[in-house]
């Protein structure tokens, strides 16, 4: 089987995915206000954005 080429923005998408998906139970479940995830996305989306261009960028030999 041919391992296919790693892609970053496929990546992102999915980690991006996962951030809402964890957002939603840490509600559900009473860990964290929604208020709490209003002040945490923000740095969770610019860290997404700072790993995706760093991926975009990254030399490949």
């Amino acid at each position: 089987m041919n391992q296919h080429p790693f892609n970053p923005w496929s990546f992102v998408a999915g980690a991006l995915f996962l951030l809402i998906a964890a957002a939603g139970a840490f509600v559900t479940a009473d860990l964290a206000s929604p208020r709490d995830l209003l002040t945490a996305a923000p740095v969770a989306l610019i860290l997404l954005g700072v790993g995706g261009l760093a991926l975009t960028f990254k030399r490949t030999s």
